[in-house]
């Protein structure tokens, strides 16, 4: 099965890159160019939302210059490929996915059709391995439809809001690739960050888990951050917590580090995660007038660990309390006793709520003191 869906994925981006160069061989004038793609439910069947280029929406004077320059289209179908093409109807030029950045599911649609919208994912040629996918709450038309603020390109702006959140640990960014290698797993589940809109902007809620395709979790900032942290996608950030002495404490996370490891133990499942990571401490003001003590880095260490493991365990504990396992946790008992993989995978999920969770965290400080003159 995993062969089969190697050679598919491979053919859909082969197909994807010729169709690609055959499109651009067009002068731009002769395209539409799609940005963005929301897919909601209808009684009939589905809408489809196009955030596209519009060059001449605001070509006409230089106060219009710092302006949207798309446009947004609409149009029913009896699934999404034909939501789409009744769409393209609706604009002068042939639409181009070359370009496209974002494909938003909105949550209606996602409770009851998602293996609909995978399997356009996958066979569709308008779709790209490198997509960034989310999930629009309540809906995903209105997230491609707002104004970011005056954007020139709306799409650009939300589909950056995702990726600098993935980076920093406040959002999860997911591409269409990381969605159809969790949804072939048979074990595994998918996970899609949560978008909704705010008067004239766009912003993240946190992360949607998925138990047999079907929405199981929502994840709130803090519990996103831990599974970015079990599924080493942490890069850097700040976190704040609480000491006795020193009371609320913020400290920037420069690096961390994942090693998660299933063990069959007196019968008992155990999934160990260890988090080695390393964090800057910034004195100032006061604070250098009254340097930090070691008992008082010492402090701040052991505070710091203890809320990266209460992180990491929250979002593990949640996620398995609801028959989820966006972890892979199935892989790595695979990896250690692959007889126990056998007996249990056929109602993995059910077991999930019995595995014991173990996280430990160890870190390095790194003090940095600002005299301001």
């Amino acid at each position: 099965m995993k062969a089969i869906f190697k050679t598919v994925l491979s053919i859909l981006i082969i197909c994807t890159f010729l169709s690609s160069c055959a499109k651009t061989s067009k002068r731009i004038n002769d395209l539409t160019i799609v940005q963005a793609l929301a897919v909601d439910s209808k009684d009939s069947g589905v809408s489809a939302s196009l955030q596209y280029l519009n060059l001449f929406e605001n070509s006409g004077s230089s106060q219009e210059i710092n302006k949207s320059i798309t446009s947004v289209t609409k149009s029913d179908g009896k699934n999404i490929s034909d939501a789409v093409f009744n769409a393209s109807k609706t604009v002068s030029n042939d639409i181009f996915f070359g370009q496209n950045k974002l494909i938003v599911f909105g949550f209606d649609y996602s409770k009851n059709n998602i293996d609909s919208g995978i399997e356009y994912l996958l066979k569709s040629n308008e779709s790209r391995p490198d997509v960034t996918v989310a999930i629009g709450y309540p809906n995903a038309e209105e997230i491609i439809k707002s104004k970011e603020k005056g954007a020139q390109i709306p799409a650009q702006n939300i589909y950056s809001l995702i990726r600098l959140g993935d980076e920093s640990g406040h959002a999860i960014a997911v591409t269409v690739c990381d969605l159809l290698n969790l949804y072939n797993d048979e074990t595994s589940d998918i996970y899609m960050p949560v978008l909704s809109t705010e008067k004239d902007s766009v912003k993240c809620e946190g992360t949607l888990v998925f138990s047999r395709n079907k929405p199981s979790v929502f994840l709130n900032e803090d519990e996103t951050l831990g599974l970015l942290l079990v599924k080493n996608r942490f890069e850097s950030g700040i976190i704040t917590f609480d000491t006795e002495k020193s009371g609320e404490v913020s400290v920037k996370i420069n690096s961390s580090k994942a090693k998660i490891k299933v063990e069959n133990i007196g019968g008992k499942i155990r999934f160990n995660v260890n988090i080695k990571a390393k964090f800057t401490v910034s004195e100032t003001g006061s604070t250098i007038k009254n340097p930090l003590t070691e008992v008082d880095c010492n402090a701040i260490q052991k505070a710091c660990e203890e809320k990266l493991e209460k992180l990491c365990e929250a979002s593990v504990k949640k996620c398995f309390e609801n028959e989820s396992d966006p972890f892979m946790c199935a892989r790595y008992l695979y990896m250690e006793n692959m007889e126990l993989y056998n007996d249990l995978k056929d109602n993995w999920r059910e077991n999930l709520e019995h595995i014991q969770i173990s996280v430990k965290a160890k870190t390095k400080m790194q003090r940095v003191l600002n005299n301001a003159s």
